[in-house]
């Protein structure tokens, strides 16, 4: 387990800003490591070697590691970030279009495309087409639902029923969650998207 502590930070502290620390413990509530960084730049791992009870009644405990290991480092920004909305690599490379997804896949939005080709007054015709069209779905559904709906749970969500999940227990944390329910990746295989709405 490991409970870690985002620390506070204002203009006037004399922590580091966005500074997170941690210790990790096993079962018995024994530590064996301290984590610190913060959460947008680097976080380290240092092993315990021995705890003891502080000395001035202001912490707890005292800790004496090995020397830290760092365990992430935030990659660099590429270039020319400033003309990318600060976006890293990951986050760029997220909205690459890919052949073979399903139609529905946000990624083939064609406002977004439209948008980021630099179209300005194309790409918010189409948003505003794009917005009409599902407005227009959702009262179908609710019309519908009116008519025939099922559950409370079927009325709370306009009668839309998701594809590849559902709404069910998470044995991992025991709460309510959308959980994937199979379909896409068999679907994305036979290159089979019939079960898909026309979304665009």
């Amino acid at each position: 387990r490991c409970q870690l502590k985002f620390v506070p930070y204002s203009y006037f502290s004399k922590e580091a800003a966005r500074k997170v620390t941690g210790v990790v413990s096993d079962s018995q509530g024994k530590a064996h490591y301290v984590l610190s960084g913060s959460w947008d730049d680097q976080m380290e791992c240092s092993k315990i070697v021995h705890s003891s009870p502080s000395s001035d009644g202001r912490q707890k405990t005292v800790y004496q590691t090995l020397p830290a290991k760092l365990l992430w480092r935030k990659y660099p920004l590429p270039e020319n970030a400033e003309n990318m909305y600060y976006f890293s690599e990951l986050a760029l490379t997220l909205n690459e279009q890919e052949d073979g997804v399903a139609p529905t896949d946000s990624r083939l939005r064609p406002d977004q495309r439209l948008m980021e080709r630099g179209r300005w007054d194309e790409a918010n015709t189409e948003k505003q087409r794009l917005e009409e069209k599902q407005r227009l779905s959702r009262r179908r559904r609710l019309e519908s639902c009116t008519a025939g709906c099922g559950g409370e749970e079927e009325k709370e969500s306009d009668g839309y029923v998701p594809l590849w999940f559902e709404k069910r227990l998470d044995p991992l944390t025991g709460e309510m969650a959308c959980m994937y329910k199979g379909g896409y990746w068999e679907a994305k295989e036979k290159k089979d998207w019939h079960m898909c709405p026309n979304i665009f």
